[in-house]
């Protein structure tokens, strides 16, 4: 700023004394007053001029720095200065200096001041304060046209600063609308009003005289009115609301849906969430919708078609645009967008976990070490009752003499079945006593658990973390339309992404592989995958989730917003209706309409079991407990005629 300043005061210095006329002191004066009044103490003040009228600007800005509560950025409004431009505040206020009032100089000047040679540049918003000052007459025809070009940026806050003799103009002799300011030798100040009927909106049909500068002593203004009224209201008396809806095919964001009336003609009308949001907006705008011609490839981020785009909205035909617009438009420096009503993340979604085949829950039951434990057991008992019964001393030291019938005595008792003969010996009672509580204990763990992986066998392990997706070695698969987030994301993860991709025929394909086939995980939009769900896309015969998300797994997040041009003043307002609507939970309301219709549309809302409810137990949970019991008569019968075959021969052999 200190540069700058010092490089204006030099320049002065070096440019030859001009002498001002008494319309441009004045006019130098009038400005400083409206700068030391209504521009923003600390925000700063863009003062451009062509090179004819540089003598004012230098007294503007000398005026100006006496007072030392504004940074000042001279700008030459017929060449570029993109390395100044970088000290502009958007919320700063704009003087600009014309000698005439010939139209396409200002233009050109404008021009120079919104755009570098790089194109469009963002330097305001809709509360900043612009002024055109001039120290000679604008006939009525030139103002109304500069307020319009000003209107394509969505500039209405700006007033014209002018010289003016007649309340009569000139050209056209038309009156302009006065309140009681008086004749004479004086600056006036003009503005103009959109939204004030349905045939007033932003079209400029006429001007207001605000106030008069009186030039005589140090000048003043003649009732001190207030410059940069409110102009746009809460409601705006029907005007229309022009909409680019482009057709999302989703009832979440836009959709199109056609009919043949009762004559045969075709029909079409526009449904959807965000549809459903815009109607409340100009609802509480009061204004009415206009239904506009989308862009063509308005669904495409692309140069033809922000082109198409901007000179719509640069041509006050479009006010807003939606139908799952996102914010990606923000890169584009024409546009604003929209408050955010709906927060949506892109992440991974992993084949959901498979049950365990209800034979494998026997090796279940208990862990190896466990099974290891109970072996190493059963040996150990069986090799020291073989001692106890040899060392006993007793008569029982016949039955208890051999490790083998010793050992079918310890798995007997383990499997509850009886011995043939109780040991009487206090040693071997005791042992026994002991082996029978510890077979009692485990046989009993066992029971249950096998009755309950049997009725419910659990499921795998599941992937549930970046990491451990990676590691499976299960192949990825993503759209060719996410391929713009691994190019700007981690490069470890995209490499890893890419690595393991998979090309499917298409979207469907893969989606079926990782539902049925559990080889592929998806990307997915969380409202799509949660659509899914509702529709039973992802739900299984059973109720059984086929898709799961990962909780880290998102690579992407984005909003649903509306897109409309850059500054424009409605926004505000727009801004603050979705606030309220999404504040008072309504467009979640709305969506949790539309996913319960979903779920009672699809029949597949599966039945959730609290932890201490009950669970159906029907006879095709008991199968395999019958089978397994089929099993062991079968492994009963065969043991016996094995025996009894064995016992036939050996009395033949006898």
């Amino acid at each position: 700023m200190a540069v700058l300043f010092f490089s204006a005061i030099a320049n002065a210095a070096l440019q030859p004394p001009t002498t001002h006329t008494l319309e441009e002191i004045h006019l130098v004066r009038c400005l400083t007053h409206i700068s030391h009044r209504y521009f923003a103490p600390g925000r700063s003040v863009v003062i451009s001029s062509p090179s004819t009228y540089r003598d004012v600007q230098t007294e503007l800005i000398t005026a100006i720095h006496r007072t030392s509560i504004w940074p000042v950025v001279t700008v030459d409004g017929n060449i570029s200065l993109p390395e100044k431009l970088d000290f502009i505040d958007r919320d700063g206020s704009y003087i600009i200096l014309i000698p005439d009032g010939n139209i396409k100089s200002f233009k050109a000047e404008f021009n120079g001041l919104v755009s570098n040679d790089f194109g469009y540049t963002r330097i305001w918003n809709s509360e900043a304060r612009f002024v055109v000052a001039v120290a000679n007459e604008f006939s009525t025809s030139q103002q109304t046209e500069i307020f319009h070009f000003l209107s394509k940026f969505r500039i209405f806050n700006c007033i014209i600063v002018s010289r003016e003799h007649y309340v009569i103009d000139k050209e056209n002799s038309r009156p302009i609308i006065v309140n009681d300011v008086d004749t004479g030798m004086k600056l006036v100040v003009y503005t103009w009003f959109p939204y004030q009927s349905k045939d007033r909106c932003t079209e400029v049909n006429d001007i207001t005289l605000l106030d008069s500068w009186v030039i005589s002593a140090q000048g003043h203004f003649t009732k001190n009115a207030d410059l940069f009224p409110r102009k746009i209201s809460n409601s705006l008396n029907k005007c229309p609301m022009k909409a680019a809806v482009m057709n999302g095919h989703w009832y979440f964001t836009t959709n199109y849906v056609h009919y043949n009336d009762s004559k045969g003609n075709i029909g079409m009308y526009i449904e959807g969430l965000e549809y459903d949001l815009l109607k409340v907006i100009w609802e509480q705008m009061n204004m009415t919708f206009v239904h506009v011609h989308t862009p063509e490839e308005f669904d495409n981020v692309g140069n033809s078609v922000l082109t198409n785009l901007v000179l719509g909205m640069y041509g006050k035909e479009i006010n807003i645009a939606l139908g799952g617009v996102g914010t990606q438009f923000l890169v584009q420096s024409h546009f604003d967008t929209t408050n955010t009503y709906y927060m949506m993340s892109i992440r991974w979604y992993v084949p959901c976990s498979e049950k365990y085949p209800r034979w494998s829950s026997i090796f279940r039951i208990l862990s190896v070490d466990l099974w290891l434990v109970l072996i190493i057991s059963i040996v150990i008992v069986a090799i020291s009752i073989t001692l106890f019964g040899r060392y006993s001393c007793t008569l029982e030291w016949q039955g208890y003499k051999t490790l083998t019938s010793n050992f079918i005595r310890v798995w007997a008792v383990f499997l509850g079945v009886s011995v043939s003969t109780m040991p009487r010996v206090a040693s071997l009672r005791s042992l026994f006593l002991a082996w029978v509580c510890f077979s009692l204990a485990l046989s009993t763990v066992i029971q249950v658990f096998l009755t309950s992986f049997l009725i419910d066998s659990g499921y795998k392990t599941p992937i549930r973390t970046m990491d451990e997706l990676f590691d499976s070695g299960i192949k990825l698969f993503y759209p060719p339309g996410y391929n713009f987030i691994f190019e700007n994301g981690d490069e470890k993860e995209a490499l890893e992404t890419k690595r393991s991709r998979v090309n499917c025929p298409s979207f469907d394909v893969c989606e079926d592989w990782a539902k049925y086939q559990k080889n592929v995980s998806i990307l997915l939009v969380d409202k799509v995958a949660e659509d899914n769900y509702a529709r039973g896309s992802y739900i299984g015969e059973n109720s059984e989730l086929l898709v799961c998300k990962l909780e880290d797994g998102v690579v992407y997040s984005f909003g649903q917003t509306m897109v409309m041009f850059h500054g424009d003043p409605l926004l505000k307002r727009v801004n603050d209706i979705i606030d309220r609507v999404v504040e008072a939970g309504l467009y979640n309301y709305w969506i949790s309409l539309n996913m319960h219709v979903h779920k009672l549309f699809s029949r597949k809302i599966a039945i959730v079991h609290p932890l201490d409810g009950y669970n159906s137990f029907n006879l095709s949970h008991m199968q395999p407990v019958f089978y397994l019991l089929l099993m062991g008569w079968c492994l009963s019968a065969i043991c016996f005629m094995v025996e009894f075959s064995y016992a036939r021969f050996l009395r033949k052999g006898t």
